[in-house]
């Protein structure tokens, strides 16, 4: 998804209307705001799994994977993929 105006509604629109707010967000992020303060975004399963896997891990230096490791070397002696 690429960075898209978000649509910005209401906690109280956003139950009136919901199947239509619904759609929107298979689009664009809906801005749920209650009481003029952002409180909830609204957004596609699609792009939930996106960001989802966007997602770092964290580990211990001493615990890197070797696969990440070689990737690091190759990076230190100048290689490209």
């Amino acid at each position: 998804m690429s960075m898209l105006e978000s649509v910005v509604t209401t906690a109280g629109d956003l139950v009136r209307r919901f199947s239509h707010y619904s759609d929107v967000a298979l689009a664009q992020p809906v801005l749920v705001t209650k009481n003029g303060r952002p409180r909830n975004v609204l957004i596609s399963v699609e792009e939930y799994e996106r960001l989802k896997s966007r997602d770092q891990q964290a580990f211990m230096a001493a615990d890197t994977p070797d696969h990440f490791l070689a990737d690091i070397e190759a990076l230190a002696a100048g290689e490209d993929d």
